[in-house]
């Protein structure tokens, strides 16, 4: 919502004339608290109109309707069920669900979820060819259809409480009514009671129906509820006095906005969900009542065969580090094999954060891969004077680059590259620490890879924009998770397909690799462009009556991995520390219930152009991306949300976790996780077109807490990888 939109909603709310529902004569219904909400799925990145493959109808449940889930949300029942290619859907309230077929034909279905049947349990298909029918909507009683003639078909269903009733035609309005052309072009459209809604250009407007015997009457104009939702593409109201609108599945936000009143419309929750990517329907109900002071749970909770214990601070002692004062990691070949008797050359590169003129790296020493591929390299216990300043500037730790040189057989030139880190046994026990997860990062082998020359032209921004690792950024929710990257990224396009082992149509995968003749010199370095991006550092949870809180102090706290490039592609290919001599403290307070977001910083991260020469005279050039210091650019934020993780909380996923990592916090009480690693997010970053994966190291600093609120009922948290007291990464809340 545009700002100046907010700002009049929540000064007074928009004056409505007349009350925003009243119901058609019809069955009586029971007042309800919770309303079904339906969501024709499009897979994110696909395009708003896909329909080539199946796609998913999936069910959720409106937790407090009635006040547009102020204090609730929407809640995913995993009840699912698959579209045909081509199908439209509509709902009709009280459980039933329309769908036209690609051929035309109309069937209805009951939801039967609710008593343990399906989704889509067949009601009745009808003996009609609704092929000409472009858009279709229902109340329940009636059906409402633009023709593709552009006239509007009014039809009743006798039957809506079961949606097996007969479909009978009422009447027909002309195309040249402003009503009818309002609906034919509007953005979406949709009915609750006696009122049918537009949202169109960021307006929506309601049209009051009624019918004089059996002939359909609309008004001449409808009348504005709000303006300024340009970003809204779908609206649909769960009963009287509330309406909610979503986001554009194209942009990938999926952001649900309520508003409510009856004489007036005002803004109620501007983040209901997110991460909703499709058309919704809501089973409309005839009038809402408040929901129920519990935590929201669907159905009835698993029996519980053992208690969860009080949670309590974690008791397990910090990290030891694992000889902090020493680089260590392994090189492989292209078929995994070890990498065995090459020459390793270590060497600093903090030196370069600060430079934009070709340098050359220190050398801190040169060790050789064993049989297995691994190498080690304790530091120096004198460090040069630079590399030195450097690292009091990190917090403590050393940054360095690890790399090996050599050529095949065929004269195919290799090159393997790992980035680690090391800190004196003076460093801060918070350096040592981190450097312990480093090399935990660090256990994963590093290639040795075909050095294929790329000689295009650096991408521009709106290349990087296209890029898989852009697009994975663009999502509103965290869809990687901890999982693994994919192995190659493109800084411009989708992921790449190509194997960079085979150079000149020769695969190098099994090739034995030689000594480069002559050797190679150092590297040198120059940065070729940097830019700020903001930076997963921090995740915090507080589902039902809970509130969280995320600290984070810039001063050493985040590990982020190093993307290198080989030919047009990229790879990870190790991790960097992020500390300061400096503290900044940044985070979110008490923020929910229904609550759950990651905090971003900005952090500055540099490309990097690295060149040297070798045997022959022959001189080389590779690219890499690495992450620099905190650094907020001019009027920007000093920390941002980040992405939505609601979806990881919750009763399903509650009681989908293990039982020991399982705890509860004392109504009015609090816990917070103040000890070891966070979980490693596959999705920190994207820079300059790259994903890059990033965690940080929690302490006293860097942390996170949910406060129980004083409901009646247990406030349950688990732990992501572990106990809560143990080495969870991070918990959940339900």
């Amino acid at each position: 919502m545009h700002a100046a939109t907010l700002t009049a909603l929540l000064a007074g709310g928009i004056t409505i004339p007349s009350p925003l529902f009243t119901p058609l004569a019809q069955a009586a219904e029971s007042c309800r608290s919770q309303v079904a909400t339906y969501v024709m799925e499009v897979t994110p990145g696909t395009g708003w109109n896909n329909v080539a493959k199946p796609r998913l109808l999936r069910k959720y449940v409106d937790w407090d309707p009635k006040n547009g889930d102020a204090n609730g949300t929407m809640l995913d029942t995993g009840k699912t069920a698959q579209i045909p290619y081509g199908s439209r859907v509509f709902t009709g309230g009280q459980g039933s669900i329309y769908e036209i077929t690609n051929d035309g034909v109309l069937k209805s279905y009951k939801d039967r979820t609710d008593t343990g049947g399906s989704l889509l349990t067949p009601a009745r298909t009808y003996d009609v060819n609704w092929t000409t029918r472009k858009r279709v909507w229902s109340n329940g009683s009636r059906i409402f259809s633009v023709h593709e003639g552009g006239q509007l078909e009014v039809f009743k269903q006798s039957d809506p409480a079961t949606g097996a009733g007969s479909v009978s035609l009422l009447g027909t309005l002309p195309s040249g009514r402003p009503a009818v052309l309002a609906f034919k072009n509007a953005d979406d459209v949709w009915a609750a009671g006696n009122r049918i809604f537009t949202l169109k250009d960021g307006e929506i407007r309601a049209w009051d129906y009624r019918e004089e015997g059996t002939a359909p009457v609309l008004p001449d104009s409808g009348v504005l509820l709000a303006s300024g939702l340009t970003d809204a593409v779908n609206g649909w109201s769960p009963g009287p006095g509330s309406v909610y609108t979503a986001t554009s599945a194209e942009d990938y936000s999926g952001i649900v906005r309520s508003y409510t009143g009856t004489a007036t419309l005002a803004l109620a929750n501007d983040d209901v969900m997110t991460g909703l990517y499709g058309d919704v329907f809501a089973d409309t109900a005839s009038c809402l009542i408040d929901a129920p002071d519990t935590k929201p749970v669907l159905g009835s909770m698993p029996t519980e065969t053992e208690a969860p214990p009080a949670a309590a601070t974690d008791d397990t002692p910090a990290p030891d580090p694992v000889s902090p004062a020493q680089f260590s990691g392994k090189f492989v070949l292209g078929d995994g094999r070890p990498a065995v008797g090459m020459t390793v050359r270590v060497e600093a590169n903090n030196v370069t954060d600060e430079s934009d003129t070709e340098t050359q790296l220190t050398t801190l020493g040169t060790a050789t891969t064993a049989a297995d591929g691994t190498w080690k390299l304790t530091l120096p216990a004198t460090l040069p004077a630079s590399v030195s300043a450097a690292a009091a500037e990190n917090g403590g730790a050393v940054n360095a680059m690890a790399s090996v040189m050599g050529r095949t057989s065929t004269g195919v030139p290799m090159r393997g590259v790992d980035h680690v880190t090391a800190a004196p046994a003076t460093a801060p026990a918070t350096a040592q620490a981190l450097v312990a997860t480093a090399a935990e990062d660090s256990a994963k082998p590093a290639p040795v890879l075909p050095l294929t020359e790329d000689t295009a032209p650096q991408p521009t921004e709106q290349a990087y924009a296209q890029s898989w690792g852009s697009q994975q950024e663009a999502m509103a929710q965290d869809t990687l998770g901890d999982r693994p990257l994919p192995t190659w990224q493109s800084d411009s396009g989708d992921l790449p397909t190509a194997d960079p082992y085979v150079v000149g149509g020769v695969d190098t995968k099994r090739l034995s690799i030689e000594p480069y003749d002559g050797g190679c010199d150092k590297t040198s370095e120059k940065v070729i462009d940097k830019k700020t991006y903001y930076t997963t550092v921090a995740e915090g949870h507080a589902h039902w009556d809970a509130k969280a809180s995320v600290d984070y102090d810039q001063k050493l706290a985040s590990n982020v991995e190093v993307a290198v490039k080989t030919g047009s592609n990229w790879s990870i290919q190790g991790s960097a520390t992020l500390g300061s001599s400096m503290s900044v403290t940044t985070g979110y307070t008490n923020r929910g219930p229904h609550f759950a977001k990651q905090w971003k910083v900005p952090i500055q991260y540099k490309k990097i152009k690295m060149t040297w020469k070798c045997g022959g005279g022959n001189t080389f050039t590779q690219y890499k991306i690495k992450a620099g210091k905190y650094h907020v650019p001019a009027g920007g934020a000093t920390g941002k949300y980040g992405k939505d993780v609601r979806n990881k909380d919750g009763m399903t996923a509650y009681y989908n976790s293990p039982k020991s990592h399982r705890a509860y916090v004392e109504r009015g009480a609090y816990f917070q996780l103040s000890k070891n690693r966070s979980i490693k997010w596959s999705g920190a970053v994207s820079a300059f077109g790259v994903t890059l994966g990033g965690s940080t190291q929690l302490d006293r600093e860097h942390k996170q807490r949910i406060t129980a609120g004083t409901k009646s009922g247990r406030h349950d948290i688990w732990g992501k990888n572990d106990r809560v007291s143990g080495k969870p990464g991070i918990f959940f809340s339900f």
